[in-house]
């Protein structure tokens, strides 16, 4: 600092001491007092004459009098000591350790870097496999990797072998591609080849198609990175601008604050004079805060004199080889040895003075730095590791179920086979004019010969019953969901940071329709990790509301917000200010020992004699005395200098003026910290800047400056921080702030009770109300006592080896005997709309479990304040310090939990499901074991366990016990839990649900059981911060939140949101619909493929078994790839089970409702019903068909076209009765799909003429078979025959066993909208979640109000007239007791969904 700086501050401060004591206040002219301006209260005593005022009737003490009475003697012993420097640090004869948070990191780092200099040899060659860079006036070091990043998986050459590889490595497409090579083998072949082929080759093309165009999107973000801009500074010192693609090794780079670094760098010169650089690596490790870096220690380079020189110095780097170690590096700085004698010493290169790829540059202005790692040799290529492989249920489920399709064709396989052998040998004899006596190719004589070509054949044949556009489609499906309903829907966009939602995985998309349990973080995802301070304690007693934000009040500040924080603070500073006490009392660092000491800041009389204060004196004069004498606001007065000069010295806070208010703005490692001083300031207790060895503070306008003596860090084993600061008076305090749990064992023994137990009441008061709490204490110490403490201290803070624990254990030695001042409480803010999100998971019967590392009673509050704890007075909390207590804790608390359940809940859950209310009432016993899973709408017991409890059950025996206590809870708290167990619990649920499946069966039953519940229940995990990666990845879904705690939660997830909130449309829309749309995708499309191919089944009794397809293989092949192909493409991308996605917001009680897509479901849906369908066709047809006559179409090709077009008829009036929801565009893709087949069997065969490739099977037929009448006879019976069967089910399901969307379609149709809400409690959940504005209209739309009144009023007519017998939603009651807002609808429950599988109501447009 400025020589004349000092000077005036100390001239200042002298000033003021003077002015003091002549009553005056600081800067006051001696003529005319000072008066700080100060809000009025209304009548006031006024304080201006006596030592004592009379005030309702009691004397209360001038608060001067009481300051000077306490601090005599502690003005005695401060004279001497006013130096700056203390004698204990030139007896040190060393370096002190740093007090300034910047450079106590250098030195840190500095000291790593010596103690790796003292383990390893100075000069010592480099191994092989390691690299040397030279340093040589910037000049690259050639044979290394250049800088250019590919995470592109293709280009022009590699494209179609890696594509061809990856196609053809899953069984499906290689399956396919074995159908298309047998159907050329013209002997065994019912088909050409050129159908088969084509298709595979459409199918191929489009999967290419989809991979081209991801793909084009990584080389477009490759190009984008590779071409940002770097600066490279050349050998005659000018910057040259080059792309990052031509970085090299060995160049020195410039890289400015807020760029991104281009290389892994050696750090060789900064900006700062503290030698010091900040990163951020937010990319490398989601870690938020900043990182310190320091340059290469030069010092012993010879006449190097920093950035200036960096051009001219020569030396080499030897170092390790690349590799993908993020927290160790280790290298060694040669400098070349220079003439005049001076001998150049190796300098050790650590981890310290690396700068990696993908941070970022920070409050620094600028660095140089030598390339070290490029491209894909640096650290954070080296550590992109793709996330774990997870499988959508739906991929899962089709391939047990092409598994099960396989062995049916297997089956119909060794059935025609064999039956075509028989047929031969008895009643082909009788038919001399087929020839089969006449052995030739195909018809072999041995009779396992001809078996075994005639099973080739039908293989070839019956290949059609697994569907090749499928698995195109799906995929088309999922990523048109993905990318562009996901990532464009406006709903879920960030509104602050207009951050869109990001699916990062789309192959699990069904998933989101499925989940049954959801594991989430609290700080960052419930809330918003924005702190502020809301409410202090002082001597035990609280003060501020939780109502009153600073944040709310920018415009607060001094005096002003401290008035409107709390009235009795604001008296009590401003009764000192007015006697001149104030600045006094702050340059003396706060209370004497006989007033830091009191318990309380009102004390009787006889704890102020106790105290050791004069009172008879300072009452002297006064009329009347009394037992107890009050002394005002005095003793508060001096606590809350006492208190905030704690908080805001006690901290690691950076300081800087904001350059658009010229406010203080704080910068630190700490959100807590931030909030503490930030709030202070808004008080009037200021911090207003760091020095390298003092903090300025401005408290109520009076400043002081404080010497920081000594600083022991934060950390989680200490619990807390303490700082050693000399006042102005040269009075030595010892500051302390920390956790309760810490804090409490430092306190002076004699601390009395009382005083503990309204600190007690306090921490428990704030946590209640959901706040973060800290205690803060401090204590005097004598010269003589710092003095010999803190040369024991520097000598540690000197030490080699176990620094760390010698530091811990000095700090240990003077954090003891403290008086404790007072406690914070710091709020971390709900997100928007958290309660009401929680309340619709739980009204979706999702179970929400809550992990989180933060106190018990803070994630217990946290936990009622987001709704997800509604019955905290039967909590049920699990404790323990032992794994015996722990288990016997988990027993007790499962016994009590059963206890509070119905068996019958059990044995009747299918017939009609009882509200949780009567669940709750019921207090019969539960059977024992978890073989009987609780029913959803049972599970209303809620559990807190705590991490150190987990510790002494993972991994044991009573994990069992633990997870099925927690199936039975509809809400669990983890707290104090870490990142391995946060990730181990989800996969102790996951384990313990498949258990439960299992039934206790073996083998083969075991793994379908296994695989059945796979589908059924997913687990999600949602998460902002790096310790949630863990968890999201162990999850089968993990959510990802773009919060302030970097972007690793994001970068690991399958999709990320904005905020917390956002989850529910993203699981009761974006789920329901993906499920709603992919069941349905997959049920017909195995519909319409086992329908065509048991046509063909079905000829082989009419042609003798010959394997003799009716239809050609170029209609077979067009089947499926276009005329069926489209109508059930858009399906799947337009339809929708109702037409407003608020409703399924509104009643989220349908969410995972029934069994859309089981095995169950798909046998009867998709291969029973396809079955049917196929035989109506064939046997119609065949027996329609008139034989004789001129023009008959009896042959073999025109019955088989007549079939193949009826076919096509019924399959596209199934996908037609399917929808739900038709649009214009849909109608008339639909259309065109269907009548497209006329012109194509009428103009292909010319187009095969016309390449001369005629087929008689097609050539003449079409034109033959449309003139007939017979063959218009015949598609109207038989499409009218199947749709009317079809029409004929789901009428009688529509009319008398209708689904909840079923109704809920009905609903809107009769509101002619989003349906209407009467519940208060639902409106106003549907407001927090965006789905409705405060008076409950639809956000966005122009929908009658009254509409939704109507639609409630005609809806129990409508529900006597369908005769809805069901009672009770599956959901119960809500969380507010209300039958979740909408007691007027009658859902159908979880136990009568079993029929749900695709019964479709009526299509309305």
């Amino acid at each position: 600092m400025d020589p004349a700086r000092v000077d005036s501050v100390e001239a200042a401060e002298i000033r003021a001491e003077t002015e003091l004591h002549s009553g005056l206040l600081p800067g006051a002219d001696s003529s005319h007092p000072a008066e700080l301006e100060l809000p009025t209260l209304g009548k006031q005593p006024s304080l201006s004459g006596g030592s004592t005022v009379k005030s309702h009737g009691r004397r209360v003490l001038r608060p001067l009098a009481l300051f000077k009475a306490a601090s005599r003697t502690m003005k005695k012993a401060a004279k001497s000591t006013q130096q700056l420097v203390t004698p204990s640090s030139r007896a040190a004869g060393g370096k002190r350790q740093s007090v300034n948070p910047v450079a106590r990191a250098a030195q840190e780092a500095l000291r790593a870097t010596r103690m790796h200099l003292t383990r390893k040899p100075q000069k010592k060659q480099a191994p092989a496999e390691n690299r040397a860079v030279r340093l040589n006036a910037g000049e690259a070091t050639d044979g290394f990797c250049g800088n250019d990043i590919k995470t592109a998986k293709y280009n022009l050459v590699t494209f179609l072998p890696i594509f061809l590889c990856e196609v053809f490595s899953r069984a499906a497409y290689l399956y396919f591609l074995l159908q298309a090579c047998l159907s050329w083998w013209s002997t065994v072949s019912p088909f050409g080849g050129t159908g088969s082929t084509a298709a595979l080759t459409f199918v191929v093309l489009v999967a290419g198609v989809k991979a081209i165009w991801e793909d084009s999107k990584r080389h477009k973000e490759d190009r984008r990175t590779n071409a940002s801009t770097a600066h490279v500074l050349r050998n005659n010192g000018a910057l040259e601008d080059i792309p990052w693609r031509e970085v090299k090794v060995g160049q020195i780079l410039r890289v400015n604050d807020d760029e991104l670094f281009p290389a892994d760098l050696l750090c060789l010169a900064s900006a700062l004079p503290d030698n010091v650089c900040f990163i951020k690596t937010t990319n490398l490790d989601g870690e938020s805060n900043l990182k310190i870096r320091r340059p290469i220690d030069t010092t012993a380079v010879p006449d190097d004199s920093g950035e200036a020189q960096v051009l001219h110095t020569r030396a080499t780097l030897q170092c390790e080889g690349p590799n993908a170690d993020l927290h160790n590096f280790n290298g060694r700085f040669d400098p070349d040895d220079t003439a005049g004698g001076k001998e150049a010493k190796a300098i050790p290169a650590t981890i310290n003075e690396m700068l990696l790829r993908g941070c970022l540059l920070k409050n620094t202005g600028h660095i140089l730095g030598l390339v070290v790692y490029t491209g894909k040799e640096s650290r954070i290529q080296m550590n992109a590791a793709k996330t774990p492989l997870k499988v959508g249920s739906f991929d899962s489920f089709l391939n047990m179920q092409i598994g099960l399709i396989i062995i049916l064709q297997i089956c119909m396989v060794l059935f025609c086979g064999i039956a075509s052998y028989i047929w031969r040998k008895n009643a082909g004899q009788l038919r001399p004019h087929l020839g089969l006596n006449a052995f030739v190719e195909g018809n072999y004589k041995n009779g396992l010969g001809y078996t075994l070509v005639l099973m080739i054949t039908y293989w070839i044949l019956y290949s059609y019953l697994v569907p090749i556009s499928l698995f195109v489609t799906l995929e088309i499906v999922k990523f048109w969901q993905a990318f562009i309903f996901i990532n464009f829907d406006k709903a879920i966009r960030d509104p602050v940071t207009g951050e869109a939602a990001r699916a990062r995985n789309s192959g699990l998309n069904e998933d989101l329709g499925r989940v049954e349990y959801v594991f989430s973080d609290k700080t960052g995802t419930l809330t918003s990790n924005e702190m502020q301070l809301r409410e202090i304690g002082i001597k035990g007693i609280p003060y501020g509301t939780l109502d009153f934000k600073l944040e709310e009040h920018g415009d607060l500040a001094g005096p002003e917000g401290l008035l409107q924080f709390d009235e009795r603070l604001y008296k009590a500073a401003r009764g000192l200010l007015q006697e001149g006490a104030w600045a006094e009392l702050l340059k003396s660092g706060g209370s004497a020992p006989a007033l830091l000491s009191l318990p309380s800041s009102f004390p009787p009389l006889q704890m102020l004699e106790a105290a050791g204060l004069n009172t008879k004196e300072l009452l002297e004069g006064q009329v009347e005395q009394h037992e107890e004498v009050g002394v005002g606001d005095a003793v508060l007065g001096h606590h809350v200098l006492d208190f905030w000069l704690c908080i805001c010295l006690c901290h690691n806070l950076i300081v800087q003026n904001d350059p658009q208010t010229g406010q203080p703005l704080y910068q630190g490692p700490s959100p807590d910290e931030v909030a503490l001083v930030e709030g202070a300031r808004q008080l009037g207790f200021e911090l207003v800047a760091r020095g390298n060895q003092d903090l300025t503070l401005k408290f109520l306008g009076a400043e002081a400056k404080f010497q920081i003596l000594n600083v022991m860090e934060f950390s989680s084993d200490r619990g807390r921080m303490s700082v050693i600061v000399r006042a102005p008076d040269g009075t030595i305090r010892l500051l302390v702030k920390g956790s309760d749990a810490k804090m409490l064992a430092l306190l002076r023994p004699d601390t009395p009770k009382a005083h503990l137990e309204e600190t007690n009441k306090n921490l428990h008061l704030f946590a209640t109300q959901g706040l973060r709490t800290l205690l803060v204490g401090t204590r005097i110490l004598s010269e003589e006592e710092f003095m010999t403490w803190d040369a024991r201290y520097q000598q540690a803070a000197a030490a080699l080896e176990q620094r760390d624990v010698a530091i811990a254990k000095a700090a240990a030695d003077i954090e003891s005997d403290l008086d404790l001042v007072g406690s914070t409480a710091i709020e971390d803010k709900l997100q928007e709309g958290v309660p009401a999100a929680i309340q619709s998971l739980l009204d979706a019967g999702i179970k929400v479990w809550v992990i989180t590392g933060d106190k018990q009673e803070t994630a217990i509050n946290i936990a009622i304040s987001c709704k997800l704890i509604n019955h905290p007075d039967t909590l049920h909390i699990c404790n323990a310090h032992s794994p015996e207590s722990a288990h016997s804790r988990l027993r007790e608390l499962l016994t009590a939990v059963r206890q509070r359940q119905n068996p019958t809940v059990f044995r009747s859950e299918r017939a009609a499901a009882p509200t949780t209310a009567e669940l709750v009432a019921s207090a019969m016993p539960l059977p024992e074991g978890p073989s009987m899973p609780m029913p959803a709408n049972a599970r209303t017991a809620e559990m807190v366990i705590d991490g150190p409890t987990l510790t002494h059950v993972l991994g044991t025996p009573a994990e069992e016990t633990l997870a099925e206590l927690g199936a039975q809870c509809g809400a669990v708290v983890i707290c104090r839990a870490s990142p391995s167990q946060k990730a181990a619990i989800v996969r102790l649920m996951t384990q313990y649900e498949l258990k439960v499946a299992e039934k206790g069966s073996r083998g083969l039953l075991r793994w379908i059981r296994r695989q059945a519940r796979r589908q059924e229940g997913k687990m999600l995990a949602i998460g902002d911060g790096a310790n949630d990666v863990a968890m999201i990845q162990a999850a089968d879904v993990g959510i990802g939140i773009m919060g302030k705690e970097g972007r690793q939660a994001v970068n690991n997830s399958d999709y990320a949101i904005g905020q917390f909130r956002f989850l529910v449309r993203l699981l009761l829309v974006h789920g329901t619909l993906s499920v709603y749309r992919l069941a349905r995708l997959i049920k017909y499309s195995f519909f319409k493929n086992i329908a065509f191919a048991f046509l063909l089944f079905f000829f082989q009794f009419y042609n003798g078994f010959s394997g003799q397809a009716m239809v050609d293989g170029i209609s077979a092949a067009a089947y499926n790839v276009a005329f069926t192909s489209l109508p059930i493409l858009l399906f799947s991308v337009l339809d929708r089970p109702v037409r407003h996605f608020g409703t399924l917001i509104q009643y989220p009680q349908t969410y995972n409702h029934g069994s859309s897509l089981t095995t169950e479901v798909f046998w009867k849906s998709g291969v029973l019903s396809a079955v049917i369908d196929a035989a109506i066709v064939f046997f119609v047809t065949y027996y329609a068909i008139v034989s004789g006559g001129r023009n008959s179409i009896a042959d073999v090709y025109s019955m088989g076209k007549v079939a193949f077009i009826a076919m096509l008829g019924s399959v596209t009036l199934e996908v037609c009765l399917t929808a739900r929801y038709w649009t214009w565009f849909f109608g008339i893709i639909v259309f065109i799909s269907y009548w497209l087949v006329y012109p194509f069997e009428l103009l292909f065969p010319v187009v095969e003429m016309w390449i001369k490739s005629p087929d008689p099977a097609q050539y003449g037929v079409a034109r033959h078979i449309f003139s007939h009448a017979q063959f218009w006879l015949i598609i109207i019976l038989t499409n009218s025959i199947t749709f009317g069967h079809r029409f004929l089910e789901r009428a009688i399901i529509w009319q008398y066993m209708p689904q909840d969307n079923m109704i809920l379609k009905e609903m809107e149709i009769s509101a002619g909208g989003l349906p209407g809400v009467s519940s208060w409690q639902t409106q106003k959940r549907l407001s927090h979640l965006g789905v409705t504005d405060e008076s409950g209209r639809p956000q966005g739309s122009h929908i009658d109000p009254e509409a939704g009144y109507r639609a409630n009023a005609n809806f129990d007519h409508a529900a006597e007239y369908h005769k809805r017998g069901q009672a009770a939603s599956k959901g119960g009651t809500s969380q507010n007791g209300q039958a979740n807002g909408v007691p007027e609808v009658q859902l159908s429950n979880r136990g009568l969904a079993s029929h749900e599988s695709d019964v479709p109501f009526m299509p309305v447009v």
